[in-house]
């Protein structure tokens, strides 16, 4: 499948949370936690991410406290991890097109083994929490990221990445996110990672 999606920054939390209420359907709130291993010659990059889901009822979503503790969650999930490898594209500056692969295991420990003696090392990492809807064809996560705040993820996923498919998604991204409120000079073409080595000062492996 190939993933094409869209970000942009999110000041009004409770007034999206209001859009997105009355739009589309709540499906969960999760905490993810994300290691990314890089090989710096070839320039692969691996994603380990460990996966909680906090609750699946719409009525614990309470868009005043966002983002609210972890820890103050009762009905959490047992974590998954959830190893990730994507070919990525940026289009029109802003739009990812991704190619992506996806496999679970049981521990991370041997995997990591297995990739620093492949010489891959860590690049970044980072911790969300999302709550997330579905609009229509369009995936939508609330992200709250420490360090760099709330953003809106919109997702689409398609057979194709053919131009038309491509510029179909686009059109729809583009409306869905002004249906929710946010205007696109809100759009953040940047990845997490980049915006995170700024934050933190951090050279790029």
């Amino acid at each position: 499948m190939v993933e094409i999606e869209l970000k942009a920054h999110v000041q009004d939390v409770v007034s999206l949370a209001a859009q997105l209420e009355q739009n589309a359907q709540f499906q969960r709130c999760c905490y993810k936690s994300d290691t990314y291993w890089k090989e710096s010659q070839k320039q692969i990059q691996i994603r380990i991410r460990e996966e909680q889901t906090l609750f699946t009822e719409s009525h614990f979503f309470q868009a005043e406290q966002w983002p609210f503790e972890r820890a103050a969650i009762q009905s959490a999930d047992k974590e998954e991890i959830l190893v990730t490898y994507k070919q990525k594209e940026l289009r029109e500056a802003a739009f990812e097109v991704n190619q992506e692969h996806e496999f679970h295991v049981d521990k991370r420990e041997p995997l990591e083994t297995f990739l620093q003696d492949a010489g891959f090392v860590v690049s970044i990492k980072k911790e969300k929490l999302v709550a997330a809807w579905q609009w229509d064809e369009v995936l939508l996560e609330l992200c709250s990221i420490p360090e760099l705040g709330n953003f809106l993820e919109l997702e689409i996923l398609c057979d194709s990445d053919s131009p038309p498919v491509v510029a179909g998604a686009h059109k729809t991204l583009r409306k869905v996110l002004v249906a929710c409120g946010i205007q696109e000079d809100a759009i953040e073409s940047r990845y997490y990672s980049q915006l995170l080595q700024e934050v933190r000062g951090q050279q790029q492996v």
